[in-house]
């Protein structure tokens, strides 16, 4: 088209529109690179068409614009015109990239190119030559503007032209890959990207900034490496916003991560694919649809609850567990939003989970409970690598941290086979002793106690023994720790922390864990607490509080309370004496198991139903201390003791031997039936005796109006199980409900003696009565008069599809046989009349 205008201009011509008519050509055919307009305005110009062609736009067969081999699409302007007064000072002739839509200036000049004549009009392509517009007769270059073009703009335009083989070539590794028209939307992306986190798509003309300023932002970005100060950016304003990191690619990067997979990712750019790739695996997992391509192993920072459970080596549940417990993922559940771990953490609960110990491991290294360890936990004493606590999850233990503690417990002891008289193992502190263990060990890592001996061949704590009188000397003091102080008032520990709670220990507040020496020494002046007595009484617990009781000495009501059994010691002091001179006696009271029994076989005889254990040790405990110490252990063992007199029927609980259960005696020389056996038999009975099968409901109702308990509290899945188990009594007939396999029922057609599957389903009933009923009719009946037969009689429901029938006979199908135009027919018997007969059933059918 430049030389079009320099004909016209040679010529004379006033405007394009009368050269191409001279030349006999079409000019907007010759713009768009048809072959044919090039060669016939090429032996008019008598040039070569290569030449012609080989700086114009080209056509290729499908119609496609290409400028220099590369496609342009609608990059090219064919309407206004650009020029570089510049070069045309230089060469008078048109540049093949003034038509380009996406180059602003003139590389070679620096200067921006010009679009308008000195008059202020547009140049267009009908003017009569290069300076010509339509308005005036201007032919000088001097006249047109010579703006100093943005460096940032030059050099992106640059780039553009090396792309096309002019002027020096950068490298820039992302758009190089890419073809040349891609570069133009790329490069508008990217600069439309820089305004920050956006969800709609942005553009030049949603901005409302030159293509070229945003191309030339966007070529700075890919240029100088600045694509992942970008991506931060969109990232923290979408975080800004409101937004969660384990939203993931489709939301923390906006519209541009959506353009991009609009372009199919890494299949349109792979090294684009790993910028967003490298820069959201340091902010969130990566699940495999983001089809990014392949992540080196250094840029992945984030990992996904699967990936850092295969990586640490422990299940998913027990990897969320332990995230959980450390705080690394959220609590709360999020609908879409996966969970995601650190990878350094990850790496760390796997070396800590390498060779470590269970929480019960720990225990049976420290030979000590469960209880002591929760307390070294608590007290900074041994710290888990990994906190537990949590369902299915355990603490986790470094080996070496365990070990390292019994070596610093047992440095510089001596070793002995057996301990000295006085010693007392570390592991055994504890309830009746001055401190616990996690006190013990506190005092020893403090310098204020010592282990004595380390025993050979005991484990852990069992085999470290301290002097009992050095350990009560480290824990006194003006105020003593709670072991301490219970000792000392010869209280246990729940004693002493309700009598505390309670308010009966004066100057001590609720939940201290402490005691003013004084104030213990007060109590124990003012109290003679039972162990003291027994000390110097003998007996045992229960007996010597009955004996006391029977001589008129009544505990302390505010201690009872505390559930502690202490006298008042101005009041029973004097009567222990005389006991101790010989000057008074305690009689012998009945032992506590035969109260206990008395007292259950009482409740038992006043119950309609067998009473659980949790139930009767309630209701004994509102008469009486079950036992010394009132443990349930004591109530099963009296109640087994007295197993003449009770029975436990499991899965309904206990009951008098003496009274009959469900009509059933329960001897003492053979084992007691479980509830299960007792409501199945009764069951089974219950369906032999009626005259008609029994629904789920049917059944409950009666077992409720017999106040019969099933052992499973949902009465259906009881009934499910039940039938499951006696498939070889029953038979369920669908829809009608549960029948005694040995015995016949005629609505339903049911016959023990040929039906031998383990239920009759609605359907198959209802093919029996279309047997039934071909058989009585003695004609085949066609499907609405068996339809209407079965409804009347109530087989079928009164809506049904017509595949009912239809699936009635396919459960007869060597049975039963539809004649064309006829209707249905029983398949062993002939019918003359539509040429049936049983040998040539498959013809018929």
């Amino acid at each position: 088209m430049g030389l079009l205008l320099r004909v016209a201009e040679i010529q004379g011509h006033s405007s394009t529109e009368r050269t191409v008519k001279a030349a006999g050509v079409n000019r907007s055919r010759l713009a768009h690179g048809v072959a044919a307009e090039i060669a016939a305005f090429a032996a008019q110009v008598d040039q070569d068409p290569s030449r012609i062609a080989a700086d114009s736009p080209t056509e290729d067969r499908k119609g496609r614009l290409h400028l220099r081999g590369h496609p342009m699409g609608d990059m090219l302007d064919f309407g206004p015109r650009r020029l570089c007064p510049a070069c045309l000072d230089e060469a008078w002739h048109h540049r093949f990239w003034w038509d380009i839509r996406a180059v602003a200036t003139c590389p070679r000049h620096g200067i921006d190119l010009v679009g308008n004549c000195a008059c202020g009009k547009r140049f267009t392509w009908r003017g009569g030559g290069l300076l010509k517009c339509s308005a005036c007769p201007n032919n000088d270059t001097m006249t047109l503007p010579r703006a100093a073009a943005d460096p940032k703009v030059l050099r992106k335009d640059a780039y553009l032209l090396s792309r096309f083989g002019a002027g020096e070539v950068e490298v820039v590794p992302i758009l190089d890959a890419l073809p040349l028209r891609e570069v133009f939307t790329t490069l508008e992306r990217i600069g439309a990207a820089c305004e920050g986190y956006s969800y709609e798509w942005k553009s030049a003309e949603a901005l409302g900034l030159p293509l070229s300023t945003v191309q030339a932002r966007g070529f700075e970005v890919l240029a100088d490496g600045k694509l992942d100060e970008v991506l931060t950016k969109i990232y923290d304003g979408f975080i800004a916003q409101g937004g969660r990191p384990e939203e993931g690619f489709t939301s923390c990067y906006g519209w541009l991560y959506h353009w991009f997979n609009h372009k199919r990712g890494a299949k349109f750019s792979s090294l684009l694919a790993e910028a967003f790739h490298v820069h959201g695996a340091a902010r969130f997992p990566i699940v495999p649809k983001a089809r990014l391509g392949k992540l080196p192993a250094t840029a992945v920072k984030k990992l996904s609850l699967k990936a850092a459970a295969a990586k640490a080596g422990v299940s998913v549940y027990a990897m969320k567990s332990i995230g959980l417990s450390l705080g690394l993922i959220r609590t709360e559940k999020r609908s879409g939003s996966q969970l995601s771990f650190p990878v350094d953490e990850v790496e760390r609960i796997g070396r800590d989970l390498k060779g470590a110990l269970s929480l019960e491991e720990a225990c049976e290294r420290l030979a000590i409970g469960r209880k002591a360890m929760i307390s070294l936990m608590e007290g900074d004493l041994l710290q888990p690598a990994l906190r537990g606590g949590g369902r299915r999850h355990d603490y986790v233990f470094r080996s070496q941290d365990v070990d390292g503690l019994l070596a610093k417990l047992g440095s510089g002891t001596s070793c002995a086979v057996s301990p000295n008289h006085g010693l007392i193992a570390i592991a055994d502190l504890g309830r009746g002793a001055a401190a616990t263990i996690a006190e013990c060990v506190r005092k020893i890592l403090e310098g204020r106690l010592r282990a004595r001996v380390r025993v050979g061949g005991r484990p852990g704590l069992k085999g470290l023994f301290i002097n009992h009188d050095e350990l009560m000397e480290a824990v006194t003091g003006e105020v003593l720790s709670f072991a301490a102080a219970a000792i000392r008032m010869r209280l246990n520990a729940r004693g002493l922390r309700k009598a505390i709670d309670g308010g009966l220990i004066v100057g001590v507040q609720p939940g201290s864990k402490t005691v003013p020496a004084k104030t213990a020494d007060t109590f124990a002046a003012r109290f003679m607490m039972l162990g003291e007595i027994r000390d110097r009484l003998g007996g045992s617990f229960p007996t010597l509080r009955d004996q006391l009781q029977a001589a008129g000495f009544d505990p302390d009501p505010d201690l009872e309370k505390c559930l502690c059994a202490g006298y008042l010691r101005g009041k029973i002091e004097r009567f222990v004496q005389q006991v101790e001179a010989g000057k008074a006696s305690l009689g012998k009271p009945e032992g506590s198991w035969k109260a206990l029994v008395r007292e259950a076989e009482r409740i038992l005889s006043g119950v309609s139903a067998p009473l659980p254990s949790k139930d009767l040790l309630a209701k004994l405990r509102r008469k009486m201390t079950i036992g010394p110490s009132d443990q349930a252990d004591f109530f099963y063992s009296a109640m087994w003791e007295s197993r003449e007199t009770f029975v436990y029927v499991e899965g309904a609980g206990w009951w008098l031997r003496s009274r009959p259960y469900l009509g059933r005696t329960l001897p003492l020389d053979g084992p007691a039936p479980t509830q299960t056996e007792i409501v199945d038999g009764i069951v089974v009975e219950m369906l032999r005796r009626a005259d008609r099968p029994l629904s789920q409901d049917d059944i409950l109702t009666e077992l409720k109006t017999r106040s019969i308990l099933t052992p499973v509290v949902d009465g259906e899945v009881f009934l499910r199980r039940f039938f499951v188990r006696h498939t070889d009594k029953l038979i369920k007939l669908t829809g009608l409900g549960y029948w005694d396999r040995a015995t016949p029922y005629s609505p339903a057609l049911y016959d023990p003696a040929t039906w031998k599957e383990r239920t009759q389903t609605a359907v198959q009933r209802a093919g029996l009565w279309i047997i039934k009923l071909l058989t009585d009719e003695r004609r085949p009946l066609t499907r609405a008069e068996l339809q209407a037969m079965l409804r009347d009689r109530g087989i079928i429901p009164g809506k049904c599809t017509r595949a009912y029938i239809g699936n009635a006979v396919g459960e007869f199908s060597d049975e039963i046989v539809y004649l064309d135009r006829v209707g249905y027919w029983l398949a062993r018997k002939p019918w003359p009349a539509a040429g049936y007969r049983p040998a040539g059933r498959k013809q018929a059918a």
